[in-house]
């Protein structure tokens, strides 16, 4: 049912909640991964497998996302927010109840179908709800609030696995307390004659075709941003241990550290939201590109770290440029088809970006020199920015 209702807090805060979603998918299982090997050391390959079943939810999202969208912009938003975070809650927490490694598997592809219906949803809702200024302060918060709710989510699993090494997979039962919140708060938000007119509903104007040569723009800078942004969340750690930092705690504290500058890119995206997207994009691949310069050098470690602030200001600001310039370019009557095939460009770059560093691992002869080339594309990115003196992607024409 379409309503003329304004969207305010408790709607900003269904959209917060559900872009926690996907870190939620990865970090709470994290601490129970040697867990996971030891239970199920008889299954064959399960070395291999145990990462995957990190991994797993976020290659659903890139493969159903698209299909996500045409559903979201056909069938409505609430609707399918509803049941897709349900479905989300219960494959999470389907793997405590069963003791086999294939019904574990199975609810993590559950949970990742639900996820991909879940966030382009969510994303089309931030542009149905709130112009620009209002969606830039609902990313900001979503940017803010989502390291602070890591750290909680990593050490809650953690102790809970002490416990029972399975009772962290409860954790994704907040997704079910997502849905009765988001029954009480969130309303389809009013569809307008035109886009009734692209759904081929009877009796309207003519149908308007879905702006391809657009949308591959924007999946395919999405695709290689993200790609670049997992550089450093996927091989940080790594790249520390060459330094010579072997301690699990070491680790973490450095890490965490550095992690400081997350929320500190993201309050610096809400000054940047009124600024030419051309100039938001340099922003955020010069940060990105000094950042992994900077560690690639390997100039100590307090260099190491300054360096890595720098690349987490830019990781704060990514996503929510990426975002907002998405919502901004398409049609409104195809934001939810556009942000599902948005959703699966930037998981599909999560996926690809480990290969991309084996890749360039083998051709620059270590770790710490890939961080540095990484870093030399962001940078060369970032003045073809400012030298071409345009957006990333056109603006539609209205026809």
């Amino acid at each position: 049912m379409e309503t003329n209702r304004r969207a305010g807090i408790a709607q900003g805060l269904v959209i917060v909640l559900i872009g926690l979603l996907p870190m939620m998918a990865i970090v709470t299982l994290m601490p129970i991964v040697p867990a996971l090997v030891r239970n199920f050391q008889h299954v064959p390959h399960i070395q291999t497998l145990a990462p995957l079943v990190l991994s797993a939810p976020g290659l659903c999202v890139a493969l159903f996302s698209p299909f996500a969208g045409v559903l979201t912009d056909r069938l409505g938003r609430r609707r399918l927010l509803l049941i897709f975070a349900t479905l989300y809650g219960l494959g999470g927490v389907l793997p405590y109840f069963l003791s086999s490694f294939e019904a574990l598997f199975a609810g993590r592809l559950l949970l990742g179908v639900g996820e991909a219906f879940i966030l382009t949803v969510g994303n089309a809702l931030l542009g149905d709800y709130f112009e620009r200024e209002e969606r830039a302060k609902w990313l900001m918060w979503q940017s803010l609030i989502g390291p602070l709710a890591g750290v909680f989510l990593v050490t809650g699993s953690g102790r809970l696995s002490m416990i029972e090494w399975n009772l962290p997979f409860l954790i994704y039962g907040v997704a079910l307390l997502l849905a009765a919140f988001a029954f009480f708060t969130v309303f389809e938000p009013k569809l307008d004659r035109t886009h009734r007119a692209d759904l081929g509903e009877p009796g309207t104007a003519t149908m308007m075709a879905f702006p391809t040569g657009l949308m591959s723009r924007i999946a395919l800078s999405t695709f290689v941003l993200s790609a670049l942004y997992f550089v450093y969340t996927l091989q940080f750690s790594l790249a520390l241990d060459e330094m010579g930092i072997k301690n699990g705690s070491d680790l973490g504290k450095w890490t965490a550290l550095a992690s400081v500058g997350v929320p500190v890119g993201s309050i610096l995206y809400k000054f940047m939201a009124r600024r030419q997207v051309s100039l938001q994009f340099t922003a955020v691949f010069a940060l990105l590109g000094v950042g992994m310069i900077g560690i690639g050098l390997n100039q100590g470690l307090p260099a190491t770290i300054a360096a890595a602030f720098v690349q987490q200001l830019g990781a704060g600001m990514v996503i929510p440029v990426l975002i907002s310039w998405g919502l901004r370019e398409l049609p409104e009557r195809f934001r939810g088809r556009g942000m599902g095939w948005w959703c699966s460009a930037f998981f599909l770059g999560q996926f690809v970006s480990p290969l991309l560093v084996t890749l360039l691992r083998g051709w620059t002869g270590g770790l710490l020199p890939t961080f540095f080339t990484c870093g030399a594309v962001c940078l060369a990115l970032a003045a073809g920015q400012q030298l071409l003196g345009r957006r990333p992607a056109v603006r539609l024409r209205a026809s």
